[in-house]
């Protein structure tokens, strides 16, 4: 089981797969799952390097797309 997000980082403006894979069969809490976005380890941008993370608010602006698989 796990999550991919398609972003778009709205500094530079480049678009990358973002993968979160499950532990013991359960879905980590983030977007598309609850109201939970991990804040405290840094998603970057692969390109730029920029934090995509600061805030909640500003890393669900930067997901185009979420796929959740099991």
């Amino acid at each position: 089981m796990g999550t991919v997000y398609k972003i778009k980082c709205k500094a530079c403006g480049a678009q990358f797969d973002h993968y979160i894979l499950s532990e013991r069969g359960v879905l980590p809490r983030c977007v598309g799952l609850g109201d939970f976005v991990e804040t405290e380890m840094a998603i970057r941008c692969p390109h730029c390097h920029r934090r995509m993370n600061r805030t909640q608010e500003e890393f669900n602006e930067q997901v185009e797309v979420t796929y959740v698989w099991d």
